[in-house]
């Protein structure tokens, strides 16, 4: 349960192995490539470049990507249960591998592109025909063909709009002259479109009105009335849609290729990833120089993978990992009830290599106080027996699987809890209780501060251990032992002003705290160079004992949600019990109104003990002894996008 340990490799080989010895490393799938170019002068060596390979593998990614999203929207779906029942299919990336090289890529794309572009091509010439259509709308009233409406012997003819804010001024400044006819053809929100008449003699005064009015002139270049013209383009975009219609069967005809084209994705993926690893390579004239590291386990299969490609025309140099290196990277390890909780470490940053793996040590208190902040039976029950079916069930992959497990293990602890406190479903079912949230308020109180104390003494004895372990014992006495001297004694002798203590202690505990600060302020400064900033930074290190206040407060929120979570409950029982006692309909809607609010209810319990067990392991925990910015080891392999790779 811990960081995998890593070893460190430089590798040279010949460069026409380049390839198959990539091919073989993928396969091997443990290695994680570095730059070269970190730890070697560039002087005598080269980088390696395929730019030209990457645009190219883009370009199939692309295509490839275009033909799934568009083949996606044809297909008929399966329903919810029967998709998550089916999941992601399984295949190894060598059968990945094979099907690709076997898939007549070009061809097929090209034939789908075609119908594709067409399919394209009609749905753009209805969105034209629309936006016609809709600037002719306004103008059906007219009757005349609209060639009639131009210039003639003795008069001007104009159509267009208006902003409705000026309309009522445009048409005072139309009306000063008599021999201007105007008809408002249609308003809408926004514009108010006419129909203007005016002798030639007065167009300049016409045309100055539309200046000053803001009147934005329309010209159609159809002939015929406006209806004609709106009926052919209906007529256009009723046959463009049965042409559209063909298409799409046509094209439904070519999601047997659809499986094949997300194959094709995957493999050129990995081709990408393949391609991107080597220009970490530096090279000469005839060698290639790799460097990477390998999980220490895995370092004999992975000579054995190199054997395989180069024979014995290689030279390989392995040690182990730089503990203090920040470029190890960075591979978890924990067992099936720690695993799940990986996730909220990786969610806040991978440990560096010379720190410790902070899942084991916070997956039990999470556990607890998840437990704690749902603490309803029913709750657990439910969520377990979902998650328990889904794992059953479903075929899920890695990320949802762990993901429903963790969720499995927190109704586990819910379960526990509920039955700690009494709880089914809000109360609906009375049970005995040890602790009842409502009534018993300061075991509640004092419960959720102890298992904070807990939690914040177990943080600093970890920071105290990896002191200790990086040959820091002085480190661990003035950062960890006089913190916790400080923080008993100060904790005990508040208590004693509240309950009655044997006075020899109390007084053990008053010296201890003094004695500890007075550390604190001696110590907690001790990296600066002068006396002065000595002390100032040790007075300010003291200062963070109100930090502590804040850290005990936090844990508060474990009474405070159990009771939200259950005062909810209730009230959803009370309003239900009220209603099922009338009508036939009133029993009706007390079940609806049961099931709906309390599966809401449900999932705000599971959300915010979610969110706020995560706010207490990494504001209250992590703060004491955990850094993180560790780099994720990368395989060399992608996480598959369709497939389950195994």
């Amino acid at each position: 349960m811990a960081i995998v340990d890593m070893s460190k490799f430089y590798l040279l080989a010949f460069k026409e192995k380049r390839e198959s010895l990539l091919k073989e490393l993928q396969k091997f799938k443990y290695v994680h490539l570095v730059d070269s170019g970190n730890d070697f002068s560039k002087e005598d060596l080269s980088a390696v470049s395929r730019s030209e390979e990457l645009i190219d593998i883009d370009d199939y990614l692309n295509k490839s990507k275009y033909v799934i999203e568009r083949l996606e929207k044809i297909e008929d779906k399966k329903p919810a249960l029967e998709a998550l029942k089916e999941g992601k299919k399984h295949f190894t990336y060598e059968e990945i591998k094979n099907r690709a090289r076997k898939f007549n890529f070009s061809q097929i794309y090209k034939e789908i592109s075609s119908i594709i572009d067409e399919i394209e091509k009609k749905e753009a010439e209805n969105q034209e025909i629309l936006n016609k259509v809709s600037e002719l709308l306004p103008y059906k009233a007219i009757d005349l063909p609209l060639e009639d409406l131009k210039l003639t012997k003795f008069s001007k003819i104009y159509l267009g709009t208006i902003p409705q804010r000026y309309k009522e001024n445009f048409e005072e400044l139309l009306k000063e002259n008599d021999s201007v006819y105007f008809d408002v053809l249609h308003t809408d929100k926004n514009y108010a479109y006419y129909l203007i008449i005016c002798h030639k003699s007065d167009d300049e005064d016409v045309i100055d009105a539309f200046r000053k009015m803001g009147f934005t002139l329309v010209n159609f270049k159809e002939k015929g009335t406006i209806n004609e013209n709106i009926n052919s383009l209906r007529e256009r975009k009723s046959q463009n849609l049965d042409s559209i219609d063909t298409l799409n069967k046509e094209l439904k005809n070519y999601l047997k290729y659809l499986d094949d084209f997300k194959i094709y994705y995957e493999y050129q993926s990995n081709e990408k990833l393949k391609v991107i690893s080597s220009e970490k390579f530096l090279r000469t004239k005839n060698l290639d120089l790799i460097e990477g590291y390998v999980p220490s386990k895995f370092l004999k299969s992975f000579e054995e993978a190199i054997q395989l490609i180069c024979g014995d025309d290689y030279y390989l140099y392995k040690k182990e990992a730089d503990r203090n290196s920040h470029e190890v990277p960075i591979m978890l390890k924990n067992n099936k009830f720690v695993g799940p909780f990986e996730m909220l470490t990786e969610m806040y940053s991978m440990p560096k290599y010379n720190e410790i793996d902070p899942t084991p040590f916070f997956a039990p208190f999470y556990f607890i106080f998840a437990g704690i902040m749902i603490g309803d039976l029913g709750y657990g029950l439910l969520v377990f027996i979902g998650s328990l079916l889904a794992l059953r069930f479903f075929n899920l992959d890695k990320a949802t699987k762990r993901f429903m497990t963790f969720f499995n293990y927190l109704s586990i602890s819910a379960m526990i809890f509920g039955l700690v406190f009494g709880s089914f479903f809000g109360g609906i079912i009375p049970l005995p209780t040890l602790i009842n949230p409502a009534e018993d308020i300061m075991e509640m109180l004092m419960l959720s501060l102890l298992l904070g104390g807990v939690h914040i003494f177990f943080a600093l004895g970890i920071k105290a251990y990896m002191d200790i372990r990086d040959n820091k014992p002085k480190d661990a006495f003035y950062d960890v032992g006089l913190w916790y001297m400080a923080l008993i004694g100060a904790i005990g002798y508040g208590l004693s002003k509240a309950v009655s203590m044997n006075p020899i202690v109390v007084k053990i505990l008053f010296y201890a705290m003094i004695i500890a600060m007075v550390g604190i302020v001696l110590t907690g400064g001790r990296s600066e160079k002068t006396t002065l900033a000595k002390f100032g930074w040790g007075v300010y290190a003291l200062y963070g004992i109100s930090s502590y206040i804040g850290d005990f407060v936090s844990y508060l929120r474990l009474m405070a949600l159990v009771l939200s979570g259950s005062f909810i409950g209730l009230a959803v029982n009370m309003i239900a019990g009220m209603l099922f006692g009338s009508s036939i309909i009133g029993k009706l809607f007390a079940i609806v109104i049961f099931l709906v609010f309390q599966a809401f209810n449900c999932f705000l319990c599971y959300l915010s003990a979610y969110v706020h067990t995560a706010r207490l392991t990494y504001v209250e925990m992590f703060n004491k002894f955990y850094e993180g910015g560790g780099v994720p080891f990368k395989k060399m392999v992608e996480d598959s996008k369709y497939f389950n790779i195994d």
